[in-house]
């Protein structure tokens, strides 16, 4: 009986082998935004790769919305290691990164073909230069638009308008230089806490794309007003933890990037399909959009003030420079 008891756990134990072997790997992911952004549509991109390359033996788990604690928070935990996967803006990077604050200066970019090309090829392994030194990997930069700027008070149509306003911006001493020199009140508020301050009156305005700006249903925290201004496009990376993605096989790691290289190009494709239809959606809802009358005004500011004030916050002249001579432009002589 003993011997027979023996025999059946041996046999029940190698039936049991194969399942261990197979059973997936799961990892987290954590996206500020809401499933419906662009945020979500790239780390929804980037889940379908991963799990039909793999037949689902790799399963990415998404959790939108700061459901797993706020940009800095998910990044902080991705440089630690113990969260694999999250998805923020780049300002959110820069605290651990100086370096990548270059990619948030106004008006480094004047369109999204010059937006692409810094952040593919040359300009975009540099980046990702920087961030593997501070512990994460850049494998996707999401595409959010020009960060237009709304407000609950009235439209802007020049830099004299913005004059009184007080804008929720991130924890960026860019975006900060910025509002200054153009005249605003900026006041850092965490994404999590953006939607509240709003409705409150805390702030009167933020600054998001037309996609973005639907999605987190900004007209029902009082954001009538929007005008389009090209100061900053906003890049938010899907990055990996560089302790979890050195822990993964060569050809696992192959996987992640070819996972990030298609999520990327997926989401600008969907950003240039999709602004215009949200941007005539929220029209129709009663949003009332805006456009400069001197903008020349704006860059103006950000050449003469802000980019001199902000250089050494980004990593030096030398940092910028590198950065424009990858992308094929002139250096910058102040």
């Amino acid at each position: 009986m003993k011997f027979k008891s023996l025999i059946s756990l041996t046999v029940a134990a190698m039936l049991a082998m194969p399942l261990m072997a197979n059973a997936a790997t799961s990892y987290n992911m954590a996206v500020g935004d809401p499933e419906d952004s662009e945020q979500g549509y790239a780390a929804a991109k980037f889940k379908q790769y991963v799990e039909e390359k793999t037949n689902g033996n790799i399963k990415i788990e998404v959790f939108y919305g700061s459901a797993l604690g706020d940009e800095s928070e998910c990044f902080r935990n991705v440089q630690k290691g113990t969260l694999p996967f999250a998805v923020g803006g780049i300002a959110n990077l820069v605290p651990f990164e100086k370096r990548l604050g270059l990619m948030t200066l106004p008006y480094l970019w004047k369109d999204l073909d010059e937006v692409v090309k810094g952040t593919t090829g040359a300009p975009a392994e540099l980046l990702n230069s920087y961030a593997t030194s501070a512990g994460f990997r850049l494998l996707c930069f999401t595409y959010t638009d020009f960060r237009f700027i709304s407000n609950s008070r009235k439209p802007i149509t020049k830099m004299a308008d913005i004059q009184g306003l007080k804008f929720r911006v991130p924890q960026s001493a860019v975006l900060i230089a910025s509002y200054k020199a153009f005249g605003g009140s900026p006041t850092p508020i965490s994404w999590s806490e953006t939607f509240t301050a709003l409705q409150q009156g805390v702030v009167d305005g933020q600054c998001y794309g037309y996609i973005g700006f639907q999605a987190c249903k900004f007209l029902e925290a009082n954001q009538k007003y929007l005008t389009e201004v090209h100061y900053t496009y906003q890049i938010q990376p899907l990055v990996i933890s560089e302790r979890v993605f050195r822990k993964m096989s060569a050809e696992d790691q192959a996987l992640m990037i070819a996972a990030g290289k298609y999520a990327q190009d997926e989401v600008l494709a969907y950003q240039k399909s999709d602004g215009e239809k949200a941007k005539k959606a929220l029209i129709e809802q009663g949003l009332v959009v805006s456009y400069l009358e001197d903008e020349d005004q704006w860059m103006k500011a950000a050449y003469e003030k802000v980019w001199p004030e902000m250089a050494d916050f980004v990593g030096g002249k030398d940092a910028i420079n590198a950065y424009l001579k990858a992308m094929g432009k002139p250096e910058w002589n102040n």
